[in-house]
């Protein structure tokens, strides 16, 4: 497995991870969201208990001062509907702004039966849903002290209109619906943490696993490569051209490793520009000296300024005469650029036909993805090309 294969293992392995944590998100938000709706249901379903009880406090209790049943019932109305809008966000419906106003709201209404000096009590289970509201925001705690207050508020009302002790004492239910909310809520979230734990220790104990299998894909890779080619070289050590042969092609192999290791991608300019001047190198036994200062990732553009820039290559390689071939290649005002120069022979622009692998193997290339080509060089002088496009957004 080569190095450019190995680091697209990894680039898989880093995706699967993210989207893992992405994944482990969603449920976390899921869970909360599954939590809100719970509390808007039972908040909904109160609101209809206590519209019935409205209804009939009306028809049947005459004595009842109808603006405050009326005015409790359509702030009960308003609150249920703004208390759904607030459920869409985790951040507003378990804000302490939030539960302390829905207690202030429940009060009021839970008071207005007394206010209202009506013969019963008439807003149903709407009180009860608030216990959700302040179990979500505030915790088991928080629940408990809200549902202690709403049961003594209706205690002592239910102690003003002469109430025996059995029905005042039934207000305890409150706290105990705390409670359970409370516990309850406190449970899932506690449940969900856990699971979260647990995928933050799988996943630290996969990016472990993969940094294992870089080192240990590395030291392979070198051990297959230079050690190998560092024994070779010694024991062909009376053979200069052989061994000249050997070191430039290994430097090229561990230039190549390390740029591929370093990016962290699978493909870029840098390495495909090392990998075809290595070619170059070896079809033509030329030293081609690279200097590249861009390392974008690869796209269309790039892969034709590379195919660009190998055929200038070869073309020095095959007729300048020179055994040694410049490249350089840098971003330039968000424009990609890709010099071959070499020292060798030169030639007259004009009267060199287009057919010279100019046209359609350099210029027809790059022209085709929107880039220029410009060739400088005289009889004697050497030849220099310049081969350049506009570099994608995102991708210097």
């Amino acid at each position: 497995m080569g190095a450019q294969d190995n680091i697209k293992h990894d680039d898989k392995a880093v995706a699967h991870t993210r989207r893992t944590l992405e994944e482990s998100d969603q449920i976390t938000e899921t869970v909360e969201r599954s939590m809100r709706l719970l509390a808007v249901i039972g908040r909904v379903v109160g609101w209809a208990w206590m519209l019935m009880l409205v209804i009939a406090t009306l028809q049947v209790d005459v004595g009842a001062n109808r603006v405050i049943v009326i005015g409790s019932m359509v702030l009960a109305t308003v609150w249920t509907v703004f208390s759904m809008w607030a459920a869409r966000s985790r951040r507003i419906f378990g804000s302490l702004q939030f539960v302390v106003t829905d207690a202030i709201v429940i009060l009021l209404v839970g008071a207005a039966s007394w206010a209202a000096d009506a013969e019963n009590l008439f807003h149903g289970g709407y009180l009860i849903p608030t216990l959700a509201v302040a179990a979500y925001g505030l915790n088991l705690f928080g629940a408990t002290l809200i549902a202690g207050v709403i049961a003594v508020e209706q205690a002592a009302i239910l102690f003003s209109w002469g109430e025996g002790p059995v029905p005042a004492l039934s207000s305890l239910g409150f706290i105990l619906w705390g409670i359970v909310f409370g516990w309850l809520f406190a449970t899932i979230r506690k449940t969900d943490a856990y699971r979260r734990a647990t995928v933050d220790e799988l996943m630290v104990e996969r990016e472990s696993s993969v940094r294992k299998s870089e080192r240990l894909q590395l030291g392979n890779r070198l051990h297959d490569s230079a050690l190998q080619t560092l024994l070779v070289i010694d024991n062909d050590a009376g053979d200069p051209d052989r061994v000249r042969t050997l070191a430039r092609r290994q430097s090229r192999e561990l230039r190549n490793l390390v740029d591929v290791y370093a990016s962290g991608t699978s493909v870029t300019l840098k390495a495909e520009l090392v990998r075809v001047a290595g070619e170059v190198e070896d079809l033509f036994d030329v030293s081609v000296s690279a200097v590249i200062r861009a390392d974008p990732q690869m796209d269309d553009t790039l892969s034709a300024l590379v195919e660009a820039a190998r055929e200038a290559m070869t073309n020095a390689a095959k007729y300048s005469g020179s055994n040694r071939i410049d490249l350089y290649a840098a971003v330039e005002e968000d424009t990609v650029a890709i010099y071959v120069r070499d020292e060798g022979r030169g030639f007259d622009l004009d009267e060199v036909s287009e057919g010279h692998g100019l046209e359609h193997s350099i210029r027809g290339r790059v022209r085709e993805v929107g880039g220029e080509v410009c060739i400088g060089s005289k009889p004697g002088d050497g030849t220099e090309v310049k081969i350049s496009a506009e570099a994608a957004r995102g991708s210097t």
